[in-house]
């Protein structure tokens, strides 16, 4: 998890999300570098009711996790397979004079940043380091350019987050009862499913109408002139009906359409 050049000479930690990135970033900094891996996120909200801590075990919201009634407030915990990584960076922390958080640049990896403040508690300066791509020159200008953690980041994705929980938890159950077990609900899952849904019974009700159009092929005098084609779009003044002038409940045309409704007997 921690690569070190030259552990004794070492007083930067540099975290990232994953230990091949670790080491091949650990072969661009110097020897006053270590650098570790989070192995992804390094707490979440409890998987099971094994997970949820015994403090809140008896309060309303604890299976979701989330305390609705105070702003959708999360219960985050450090689940089990996180417990080492966590150890272990506290204690790399102890010799450290800095702590440099190089985590992905989207709101999963600022999340994780953020955690990883909130669970070591460091009591050195805290960097964010951002880079595109893992080379000398761009680990050397993000070392230039630290910043601090994104907040709006950090609460996106602990709103998608909480919004995964709540749908899951409370929609799920409602599937199992009215269509089979098994089955689960997402946040994404389920609007894109009502969508198609909502649109395969539009289909299911739509109701054809007969229209014609008018379109020939003219010719000047000139024999060199090419053939051109021309469409009827007005008659008497008066625009020609087309497909969107037609309501798809009916097959009738719009109260509002005011267009010429041409039948083949017509063309």
């Amino acid at each position: 998890m921690a690569t070190q050049s030259q552990a004794a000479a070492s007083n930067t930690l540099v975290v990232v999300e994953s230990p091949a990135k670790a080491r091949t970033i650990s072969r661009f900094l110097g020897t006053d570098y270590t650098v570790a891996s989070s192995i992804g996120h390094i707490r979440d909200l409890p998987q099971s009711a094994a997970d949820i801590p015994e403090r809140v075990r008896g309060e309303d919201w604890a299976r979701l996790a989330v305390n609705v009634d105070e702003g959708f407030t999360p219960l985050y915990i450090v689940p089990d397979r996180s417990k080492n990584v966590v150890r272990e960076l506290k204690n790399l922390l102890k010799t450290s004079s800095e702590l440099l958080l190089a985590t992905d640049e989207d709101r999963e990896g600022e999340a994780i940043a953020a955690h990883l403040v909130a669970v070591l508690k460091p009591e050195v300066p805290v960097r964010r380091l951002v880079f595109h791509e893992i080379t000398q020159n761009a680990i050397e200008e993000a070392l230039k350019n630290t910043r601090n953690i994104d907040d709006q980041l950090v609460q996106a994705q602990e709103s998608r987050r909480v919004l995964d929980r709540l749908v899951g938890y409370l929609v799920s159950p409602v599937l199992w009862k009215k269509v089979g077990s098994g089955l689960s609900a997402g946040r994404v899952q389920s609007p894109a499913v009502r969508l198609i849904v909502d649109r395969e019974r539009q289909r299911m009700a739509f109701v054809r109408a007969k229209f014609w159009g008018l379109t020939v092929e003219l010719k000047t005098p000139r024999e060199s002139d090419p053939l051109f084609s021309a469409r009827l779009i007005t008659l008497n003044k008066q625009k020609i009906a087309e497909a969107a002038d037609f309501d798809p409940a009916s097959g009738e045309l719009s109260s509002t359409s005011k267009v010429q409704h041409l039948m083949e007997a017509d063309v």
